[in-house]
């Protein structure tokens, strides 16, 4: 689980600041590689999709992350969702060693005065990288 902080630690900031800033985010991924550090998941420019889908993106980083899967020991995608109605900040966790496979919900209000993080919990997923 310190793995899945680490990565929260560094990400969660960055994606409040997108919200603030934008109202919305593209999905992103990070990874613990297998130093220990994190590490952001980046995509090539594909000048066939000037505005990819969210759906696009995720499935895109998930082809990114499984092609790197043995030289990471967790990874984890953000991406916007509506949860209960609410808006929310969906993130997608899997530990290879631990064996662990979450999914951790942050819903949040945005105003005037920025984001606000409402409520939070976590739901068992299934594999999808570490398989």
């Amino acid at each position: 689980m310190d793995d899945f902080q680490k990565i929260l630690d560094v990400n969660l900031p960055f994606v409040k600041q997108l919200l603030n800033r934008n109202g919305e985010f593209y999905p992103l991924a990070a990874a613990i590689n297998l130093d220990g550090e994190v590490e952001q998941i980046l995509l090539e420019e594909d000048e066939d999709f000037d505005m990819p889908t969210s759906v696009t993106v995720i499935g895109e980083l998930k082809k990114e992350l499984r092609w790197r899967k043995l030289q990471l020991n967790a990874i984890a995608i953000f991406y916007d969702v509506k949860a209960g109605g609410k808006d929310a900040i969906a993130v997608d966790v899997e530990h290879k060693i631990e064996k662990q496979y979450l999914t951790f919900y942050y819903q949040y209000k945005l105003d005037d005065q920025g984001i606000e993080i409402l409520e939070s919990w976590k739901s068992l997923k299934s594999v999808e990288i570490f398989d």
